[in-house]
C-alpha cells in the first residue's frame, strides 16, 4: 500500500464515521443519558460558568454536540491516519539483481 492509497482510505473511512457520529451522539443524548443536557445546564449556571440558564442552554444541546462530534470525528480521523499512514505504508523494495552461475 502506498502512502496516498491508505490517506485516501483513510479519508473515506472518516467521512463515514465523521456522518455516522450525529447518530451516535443522539443515542447517547435521548437514550442513555436522557437527563445529561438539564443537568449539565443547572449545575453549570449553580457553579457561575454561565450567568443565565439561556446562555448555558445556547452551548449545552444536541446540535451543538452533534457538530462537534462530527468536526472532531473528522479532524482526528484524518490527523490519525497522516501518521499512521507514515509507519504503515508498504516502501518499495530494490530489485534484486540474481546473478546464475
Amino acid at each position: 500500500m502506498t502512502y496516498k492509497q491508505g490517506l485516501i482510505s483513510g479519508v473515506i473511512l472518516s467521512v463515514i464515521i465523521a456522518l455516522i457520529s450525529p447518530l451516535t451522539q443522539w443515542i447517547t443524548s435521548y437514550v442513555i443519558t436522557t437527563e445529561y443536557f438539564p443537568n449539565v445546564i443547572k449545575r453549570s449556571v449553580e457553579l457561575g460558568y454561565y450567568k443565565t440558564t439561556v446562555e448555558a442552554q445556547a452551548d449545552f444541546n444536541y446540535k451543538n454536540y452533534a457538530i462537534q462530534g462530527m468536526l472532531w470525528s473528522l479532524i482526528m480521523g484524518i490527523v490519525t491516519v497522516v501518521i499512521a499512514m507514515i509507519f504503515i505504508r508498504t516502501r518499495k523494495q530494490e530489485k534484486s539483481i540474481v546473478i546464475s552461475q
